[in-house]
């Protein structure tokens, strides 16, 4: 579960209403949990059990995130292709700290990072992948977006004239955005695969297309 949806429930909110907590925790640059409380405060009463509770989630994402198999490698392999790395993500401060601790490689390959708390919007807002574009002068129209979301990363990549590989990894989440690009309402992506491990292959078969080859 997603710690906006844990954060939603903790602090009782009605459903649909966990969206209040993802523009605060995600689009703003927190030192510690005990600035979190305070500006959550805006959105539901907190007690010191939910303060504590909020303490300990924070302590845990700090600690979370878990280097993803194929990733490294396919980042790697943009930077062989001669592509500059940006990161675009909606992401809160705790979990981007245990990004850096679990993935030290491939965050020494990122040229730039868009996140969600230093620009105040989260995907799909065009700031982040303009900002990401400008940060790396990069033309959209020799970039890539590699993103496991439809409606967050590939659609407004496309959308800006970038190619886009489509990570299929949680089908069970995309149902509805496969049906609309199934049935012609979205664009295809360049590229479709199942799993991150894919993706370095993908990125090659891309450059053989983009070359003719």
């Amino acid at each position: 579960m997603s710690p906006t949806k844990q954060i939603a429930r903790l602090l009782g909110l009605p459903p649909g209403q966990d969206r209040l907590v993802g523009d605060i925790i995600m689009c703003r640059e927190f030192v510690g949990p005990r600035e979190v409380c305070a500006a959550l405060s805006e959105v539901a009463f907190l007690d010191r059990q939910r303060e504590e509770a909020l303490t300990c989630l924070w302590a845990d994402q700090e600690k979370a995130a878990v280097e993803i198999p194929g990733a490294a490698r396919a980042v790697m392999r943009a930077r062989e292709l001669g592509f500059a790395v940006g990161l675009v993500s909606d992401i809160w401060v705790p979990y981007y700290r245990a990004f850096l601790r679990a993935c030290p490689d491939i965050a020494a390959l990122v040229d730039y990072a868009a996140l969600s708390f230093r620009l105040g919007q989260k995907k799909p807002a065009e700031r982040l992948y303009q900002a990401a574009l400008e940060a790396l002068d990069a033309d959209p129209r020799h970039s890539v977006m590699i993103g496991d979301t439809y409606e967050k990363d590939i659609l407004p990549a496309i959308n800006m004239g970038l190619a886009a590989i489509w990570v299929l990894s949680r089908p069970e989440r995309e149902y509805p955005a496969m049906a609309r690009v199934l049935w012609g309402e979205w664009p295809r992506p360049d590229i479709i695969v199942r799993e991150t491990s894919q993706l370095a292959r993908a990125l090659d078969e891309l450059e053989q297309k983009r070359r003719g080859t």
